[in-house]
């Protein structure tokens, strides 16, 4: 009897551990304040970032946005679904233009710091690991730019 009480017990404490963890899904933004938003938005190709997740899949839309607010070099933030192997990016510019940065993309939000300081508490969101950028994010944003410029065969 204690045995079976035991196990209901680490049972209800591991599915509430798992219930209220943050995820990719389901969770409001709580730093979306603090930045100005632009949904289903991404940089424009030339513009390249200067840092990356070194793993997208693992990244919240919240650690993302405190990693940028504790870089003093980040401007704005790129985080969304973008497929393929790595589900999710996070990326970090430090320079854009706002009239040609933000460029119709689906699952993809830009968030450019605001100009004044965030006044939420940044401390318990855990900082993501970040790397040098690559080329995945322009060849990502090319491919995307390639197809929105297709013609569609279905439209006569």
């Amino acid at each position: 009897m204690i045995k079976i009480a035991l196990f209901l017990a680490i049972v209800c404490i591991c599915t509430s551990e798992a219930w209220n963890r943050q995820n990719h899904f389901g969770n409001p933004c709580y730093l979306c304040s603090c930045f100005t938003v632009y949904t289903d938005r991404d940089v424009a190709v030339p513009l390249r970032p200067y840092a990356m997740a070194i793993d997208g899949y693992d990244t919240t839309e919240d650690r993302c946005l405190a990693t940028c607010q504790r870089d003093k070099r980040c401007r704005a933030a790129v985080y969304g679904m973008v497929g393929g192997r790595s589900v999710f990016t996070c990326e970090f510019y430090e320079r854009f233009d706002t009239r040609s940065a933000p460029v119709y993309t689906t699952y993809v939000n830009m968030y450019m710091k605001r100009a004044s300081e965030c006044k939420l508490p940044i401390a318990h969101l855990s900082s993501i690991e970040m790397i040098p950028a690559d080329n995945t994010s322009l060849k990502r944003r090319a491919k995307l730019e390639k197809l929105i410029g297709r013609k569609n065969p279905f439209l006569g």
